[in-house]
């Protein structure tokens, strides 16, 4: 299955793209993938025009590999590249270790997301999903 993702160019620039989760059928209708390590669960709203310590365009990198998932309102996310996503509740993206990226809350709505992080650091470039 194809998910989307914030990954990284041949010049490690942050950049839209889309990974490969294997799945196994369950049923006719149902797939599901293998159990996934995670260190961490966060789920909660965030600021209004969270982040901007650095200036509206401020730009950060992101730790290790995780999924951003928006609950309510929504999201603004920017890569390297120029492209990127406006993620609405339902919507959600992996995003690679290390991706340089910028993201507001551009939603009249509070922005409620969740983070899911997964083993490793920013160092790891080709996280695997079983």
């Amino acid at each position: 299955m194809k998910l989307f993702a914030m990954g990284l160019d041949q010049n490690e620039r942050s950049t839209t793209t889309f990974i490969d989760v294997p799945m196994h059928k369950v049923s006719e209708t149902e797939s599901i993938s293998a159990k996934q390590d995670a260190i961490e669960w966060r789920l909660g709203p965030r600021k209004q025009g969270d982040p901007l310590t650095g200036g509206p365009f401020e730009m950060h990198f992101a730790s290790g590999a995780h999924f951003v998932g928006v609950m309510a309102g929504n999201n603004l996310i920017q890569n390297q590249a120029g492209g990127g996503w406006r993620l609405s509740a339902g919507e959600f993206l992996f995003v690679a270790p290390g991706a340089l990226h910028h993201s507001t809350n551009p939603s009249l709505v509070p922005l409620v997301m969740f983070n899911i992080l997964l083993p490793g650091d920013a160092n790891v470039r080709d996280y695997k999903f079983r």
